[in-house]
C-alpha cells in the first residue's frame, strides 16, 4: 500500500480531478469501507458481493491476495475480531468517476479458530464508479509500525 500510496502522491496535481464535493465524496467513500468490513465480520457474503467489483481484487498485509470469486470462498473461514479506525482517511480524486480512500487501520483477525493475529495497516482502496455505483476494484494494505 505504502508503493501505492507513494505513487499516487507522485502523480501530478492536474492528473487529479476536482471532486464536486471532496469531504462529500470522503464520508460516502469512507462509510462504504466501514460497511465492507463489517461484512467481512458478519461473514455477509451477499453484501460483499455487492461491494467488490468483479474485476476487483484484495492484496492484504500479509501477501495474500484475492481476487473476487476467491475472497467470496475465503470468507466463511475468515474471522475478524476486532477493528479501529486510526484515521478519517483522506481521497484522492482521480476522475469524476476513480478515487484512492487512504486510511490507517488496526484489525485483528484469524482464520477458522485459529489463533487471531493484530495487523496494524495503512490501508488503500481505489473505488470506480459505474452506472452510479461505486465498485472497490482494488483493497491494498501495508503493515506500519
Amino acid at each position: 500500500m505504502f508503493t501505492l500510496a507513494a505513487g499516487v502522491a507522485a502523480w501530478p496535481s492536474g492528473a487529479m480531478a476536482q471532486a464536486a464535493d471532496p469531504a462529500a465524496l470522503l464520508r460516502t467513500l469512507m462509510d462504504l469501507e466501514k460497511e465492507s468490513w463489517q461484512f467481512v465480520k458478519d461473514k455477509n457474503i451477499a453484501g460483499m458481493r455487492d461491494y467488490m467489483a468483479d474485476d476487483g481484487l484484495q492484496i492484504f498485509g500479509d501477501g495474500s491476495r484475492y481476487d473476487k470469486p476467491q475472497f467470496l470462498k475465503f470468507m466463511p473461514d475468515f474471522r475478524l475480531d476486532s477493528i479501529t479506525y486510526d484515521s478519517a482517511g483522506e481521497i484522492k480524486v482521480w476522475t469524476p468517476d476513480v478515487a484512492t480512500l487512504l486510511y490507517r487501520v488496526t484489525y485483528a483477525s484469524g482464520v477458522k479458530d485459529g489463533k487471531a493475529t493484530t495487523y496494524k495497516v495503512m490501508s488503500a482502496n481505489t473505488y470506480v464508479r459505474r452506472a452510479g455505483k461505486w465498485w472497490s476494484v482494488l483493497y491494498q494494505e501495508s503493515p506500519v509500525p
